[in-house]
């Protein structure tokens, strides 16, 4: 195996190796989030806010597909960089077996789940029937292409997991590119409507999952398998993507409900609200890639560091992904603040939704810092081990977002709204730094250690 595939974590110098590893994480997450933008950008110009709201309201409905699947890869990718750490190579062999059978049927449930209960879902989210078939059109879509999903994000946990980021990123910076002309030319050239930005979604995220697996395959030795290897998956290992993937996935899922609890009472204000909401999701979910490569590169070396025994290293990489938040929002978020109304304008000309749009970027802008620490918590708890207690962190979100979704509003008028993500932020990274301060992570993270030398 070529050394320069992968990265050992466990030793050199924490912050730039952290820092290394989070900005090409941070680049193919913002790659990824073009295919979001684009379908918002092409979907507004080209077929009206009509069929922008409706794009809106999918997009958190499609949350809970991608929570689920974020959990699993999750899993995989803990349990791999644990190994990795102990430096339990054929152990890791065994995991990307286990990984692709859990993958798939995780793949055929969200499938066939998500076809059943689209419409349901999106009843729940009170859509008006004037948008109810232009979202139903593209969420189907988006669900029955999730295999395409899951088969980039599957590939690329792995190979992060072994400290390298860099591949990733380049396959998804080549889906990126051919995702922005597939939509032009669904939703314009031919004209698909709504239908059209999804499906070139789908074929853009099958394409870069397909050349990211196959080069993981092709260069990483420790990852072949031969055909009855991957038919006879080691079950306790599964168990062990599931143990650390299902209560990552339920953590994001129960955030995904309370996330669509704000969204139903964001859509009984009116398209221009609506379409408000919507841009501004697509700029807070931009500005939480950053957190989230911080945490990706956090839970890589938490895990490495973990399963090799070393807490007083783990220690330092969670300092190191402070000054990384601090650095990149000191950055992104007085950017956001000022830039918000030319922002706004770029998707839509209703003078309403520019209002609405400017005034909640300009809110949560000043406490995305919280948000980022509240990553950081989750991933370093996580990968040591301390499962439980992210899940409780996820139920302290959805306690606080729904009743701030309700509470606000009647006391602030809609102007409530904007601040239900903000607090719901904060106090989930209390919920966090509380358990980390109180030290009792490393109990679990020397247990951790401890098995994963028993697995020699």
């Amino acid at each position: 195996m070529k050394r320069q595939q992968t990265t050992d974590m466990t030793h050199g110098p924490v912050f730039r190796q952290m820092a290394v590893f989070a900005l090409p994480v941070l680049l193919g997450m913002l790659c990824q989030r073009i295919y979001n933008f684009a379908d918002v950008y092409i979907v507004g110009k080209f077929l009206g806010d009509q069929a922008l709201a409706a794009v809106s309201i999918s997009g958190s409905a499609m949350y809970m597909m991608t929570s689920v699947m974020m959990g699993v890869t999750t899993g995989v990718s803990v349990v791999v960089s644990q190994f990795y750490g102990a430096g339990q190579n054929e152990r890791i062999k065994e995991t990307f077996a286990a990984g692709v059978h859990v993958s798939v049927w995780v793949t055929v449930i969200i499938t066939a789940v998500g076809a059943a209960t689209a419409r349901p879902l999106l009843e729940l989210l009170q859509t008006g029937e004037d948008l109810m078939p232009q979202a139903l059109e593209y969420l189907l879509i988006i669900y029955l292409g999730s295999g395409a999903t899951m088969l980039y994000n599957f590939a690329s946990a792995v190979m992060r997991a072994l400290g390298n980021s860099v591949v990733p990123l380049i396959f998804l910076i080549i889906s990126s590119v051919l995702n922005v002309v597939l939509d032009v030319a669904f939703v314009s050239w031919i004209p698909m409507g709504v239908g059209g930005a999804a499906f070139a979604t789908v074929l853009s995220q099958l394409i870069s999952g397909v050349l990211c697996l196959l080069y993981a395959v092709k260069h990483l030795p420790m990852l072949r398998r031969t055909g009855t290897e991957l038919r006879k998956p080691d079950i306790r290992l599964a168990g062990e993507i599931l143990r650390y993937g299902l209560p990552t996935g339920l953590q994001m899922s129960i955030i995904s409900i309370s996330d669509m609890t704000l969204q139903a009472v964001i859509n009984t204000y009116g398209t221009a609200m609506i379409v408000a909401y919507g841009v501004c999701m697509k700029v807070e979910g931009l500005g939480f890639q950053i957190a989230d490569a911080i945490g990706s590169s956090m839970g890589t070396f938490a895990g490495q560091n973990a399963g090799a025994g070393n807490l007083a290293r783990v220690k330092k990489g969670v300092n190191s992904a402070y000054l990384l938040n601090l650095i990149s929002y000191g950055i992104f978020c007085p950017a956001v603040y000022f830039l918000a109304g030319p922002i706004m304008k770029a998707f839509t000309d209703t003078p309403e939704s520019i209002r609405y749009g400017t005034e909640y970027m300009r809110i949560f802008t000043i406490f995305f810092l919280a948000g980022g620490v509240l990553v950081v918590y989750h991933n370093i708890l996580r990968a040591s081990g301390d499962v439980a207690v992210t899940v409780l962190m996820g139920v302290s979100e959805v306690i606080t977002r729904i009743g701030c979704a309700f509470l606000l509003p009647a006391l602030f008028g809609y102007r409530g709204l904007w601040y239900v993500s903000p607090l719901t932020w904060v106090c989930a990274a209390g919920v966090g730094a509380v358990r980390y301060y109180s030290g009792r992570w490393k109990n679990k993270a020397i247990r951790l250690a401890a098995d994963c030398r028993e697995q020699q």
